[in-house]
C-alpha cells in the first residue's frame, strides 16, 4: 500500500466529509448558476452541437465561446440534461477531479523521487492551490479536467505507455491549445514518433467531430474558431483586462494601458499605446518560450524528461497564453509540489522556505481573508502573475544548476577516461 493510500485509509472520515460537502455544494451550485457563467456557455453550445447549429454565434446573455470545436464533443453531454442538473453534475465532477489531481500529482512525483517522503511537498502544494481549485468549482470551469488530461498524459508517457500519453496530451491540446507546448518538449526528444501519433490522434478526433457535424459544418466550425478566437489573440493583439485575467499580456495591459476602473480600483500606472505594450508583451513571451525550450534541447538526450523542464513548461503555458484566468492555475499543484521536493533534494532549504511562504501567501490572498477592497487591488495588480514569474525563475535556476552539474560530471568522466 502506498503512503498516499495509507493516508486516505487513515483519514477516511475526511474523505467522506469531502464527498458529502461535494454533494451539498453541487446542489447549491445547481440552484444558483445563471446565464452569466461558463457553465451556461458550455451547456448552450452543447445544445447547438446537438441541433446542428453554428457553435460560435453569440450566446444570448452570456460571454463568447472561445474553445476549439473538439471541446464541444464533451459539452454535448451537458446539454442532455436540464441546465441545473448539468451544473450540479459538472460541479461534482470538478470536486472529484480535485481529488484525482492530488492522487495523480503524488504518483507523478513518485517517478522522479522514488521512495521519498512527499507528504510535506503535497501539503504545501495543496494549501497553496486551494483558491485556484475553488475558482473552478464556483465558476464551474473545465480547467481541472484539462489538467488531468495533460498531467495524466505525461504520467503515462513517462511510465512507458507513450501512445496513451500522447493521446491524452493531444486531447488536452485540442481542448485548450496551450498543452501544445508540452507536446513540443516531447517532439524535441522523439520527433518522428511524437508527430506521427499526434497526427493520428488529431485525425481521429476530426473524424469523430465530422461524424457528428458533417464535413461541411465541421470545417466551418474550425474556420469560425479561427476567426473568433485564434486570430484575434494571435494576430489581432486581443487582450482581456478583467480583474481575474492574468499572464504576461493581461498583466502588462492592465498595468500600462488606460481602461475604466474596476470595482473602484484604478490599476494602470501609465497610459501607453496598446500596440507598444503588445510588442513588449510579445518580446517577453518569446524570451520565456525560448528559455524553456533551450533547457528542453540541452537535456534532450537524458533518459527521462527532467522534472524541472516539465514544470518550467507548465509555468510558461500560464505566462504566455492569450489570457490565463485564475482557474487555469490548478496546474500549480504539480509545479509547487515538484519544486518544493526538488529544492529539498538539492538542499536549498532557505530558498524552499521562502518559496513555500510566498506560494501559500498568494494562495490565501482571497476576498474572504483580505476583504473585498484589498482583494480587488491584489487581483487588479496581478499578484498571481508575479508569483508565477517567481516560480518560473526558480524553475529555470534549478534547470541551470542541474544541467551544469550534469555537464561537469560528463567532463570529469571524459577526462578520467
Amino acid at each position: 500500500m502506498t503512503p498516499f493510500a495509507r493516508v486516505a485509509r487513515r483519514y477516511w472520515y475526511a474523505l467522506l466529509a469531502f464527498f458529502v460537502l461535494s454533494v451539498i455544494f453541487s446542489i447549491r451550485e445547481a440552484q444558483t448558476q445563471d446565464a452569466n457563467g461558463d457553465a451556461y456557455i458550455y451547456w448552450a453550445v452543447g445544445g447547438k452541437f446537438l441541433n446542428d447549429q453554428p457553435l460560435y454565434d453569440p450566446v444570448p446573455g452570456s460571454q463568447e465561446f472561445l474553445y476549439p470545436p473538439i471541446a464541444v464533443l464533451f459539452c454535448q453531454f451537458l446539454a442532455l440534461f436540464p441546465f441545473p442538473v448539468a451544473v450540479g453534475l459538472f460541479t461534482f465532477l470538478n470536486f472529484m477531479a480535485w481529488l484525482a489531481l492530488l492522487w495523480l500529482t503524488y504518483r507523478f512525483l513518485g517517478i522522479y523521487f522514488p521512495g521519498a517522503a512527499l507528504q510535506s511537498a503535497m501539503l504545501v502544494g495543496a494549501v497553496a492551490t486551494i483558491r485556484y481549485f475553488w475558482h473552478n468549482i464556483v465558476w464551474v470551469n473545465v480547467n481541472e479536467l484539462v489538467a488531468l488530461a495533460s498531467i495524466g498524459g505525461l504520467y503515462w508517457y513517462l511510465k512507458g505507455r507513450q501512445t496513451i500519453g500522447l493521446g491524452l496530451l493531444t486531447l488536452a491540446t485540442w481542448v485548450k491549445v496551450m498543452p501544445l507546448l508540452l507536446i513540443g518538449i516531447l517532439f524535441i526528444r522523439r520527433p518522428r514518433h511524437t508527430i506521427s501519433w499526434v497526427l493520428v490522434f488529431s485525425g481521429s478526433f476530426a473524424i469523430i467531430l465530422f461524424g457528428f457535424r458533417g464535413v461541411s459544418q465541421g470545417v466551418q466550425d474550425h474556420f469560425d474558431y479561427w476567426h473568433i478566437t485564434f486570430r484575434p489573440f494571435l494576430l489581432g493583439g486581443k487582450v482581456f483586462t478583467d480583474w481575474i485575467a492574468f499572464g504576461i499580456s493581461a498583466t502588462l495591459s492592465k498595468l500600462l494601458t488606460a481602461h475604466p476602473d474596476i470595482n473602484g480600483v484604478r490599476y494602470h500606472i501609465v497610459s501607453w499605446p496598446p500596440a507598444l505594450v503588445g510588442k513588449i508583451s510579445l518580446v517577453i513571451r518569446l524570451i520565456l518560450v525560448s528559455t524553456t525550450y533551450y533547457y528542453a534541447w540541452r537535456t534532450r538526450r537524458q533518459k527521462i524528461v527532467p522534472l524541472s523542464v516539465l514544470l518550467t513548461t507548465y509555468l510558461t503555458m500560464l505566462l504566455v497564453a492569450g489570457v490565463s484566468w485564475e482557474g487555469h492555475h490548478v496546474t500549480l499543484l504539480l509545479v509547487i509540489t515538484g519544486l518544493y521536493q526538488r529544492l529539498t533534494e538539492i538542499g536549498l532549504l532557505r530558498l524552499r522556505r521562502w518559496f513555500a511562504i510566498i506560494s501559500i501567501g498568494v494562495g490565501l490572498m482571497t476576498s474572504d481573508l483580505l476583504g473585498s477592497h484589498l482583494s480587488d487591488y491584489v487581483q487588479a495588480f496581478s499578484l498571481i502573475t508575479y508569483n508565477v514569474l517567481f516560480l518560473y525563475i526558480i524553475a529555470v535556476w534549478v534547470n541551470q544548476r542541474l544541467t551544469t552539474t550534469e555537464h561537469q560530471i560528463s567532463m570529469n568522466t571524459t577526462t578520467a577516461v
